[in-house]
């Protein structure tokens, strides 16, 4: 999908064969994507969307506020998952649920998911009406 957009695309985490498990760059990133204007940092999931939306926001908010200070970079999560081709049909096919992470101009932690068929062009908004909030409690 990012490749088909245009992006230069490469995995960033890693495997250690030592302890037997994968780390993500800067601890949530899974892919590095560029093009001539953008860094996009991806990380990607399957079912399990909401635990990674709390990855970005809670444990790694730090890393991702340090990650987006940069007005080239991006950061969006892409999950995965399968769902009906047609109504009442039985054909499933996996589509990609997207949401983006920014700053606002406070340098606070926001994010919107994309909702609608997308091409990818069209899901990175980063406009401060369209998300929500995210202040630590």
């Amino acid at each position: 999908m990012l490749r088909e957009a245009g992006y230069l695309v490469d995995n960033v985490e890693m495997y250690n064969a030592y302890s037997r498990q994968r780390s993500d760059l800067y601890g949530f990133l899974d892919l590095l994507a560029i093009d001539k204007d953008i860094t996009l940092g991806v990380q990607v999931c399957s079912a399990d969307f909401s635990s990674h939306v709390h990855k970005l926001t809670d444990e790694r908010e730090q890393m991702a506020i340090k990650w987006l200070e940069c007005p080239s970079r991006r950061c969006i999560l892409i999950g995965w998952r399968k769902v009906l081709k047609k109504r009442g049909g039985k054909q499933k096919v996996y589509k990609p649920r997207l949401m983006e992470f920014w700053l606002n101009g406070a340098g606070v932690l926001r994010y919107a998911e994309y909702k609608g068929e997308c091409g990818l062009e069209g899901c990175l908004f980063g406009d401060e009406q369209t998300g929500n909030d995210h202040t630590n409690r």
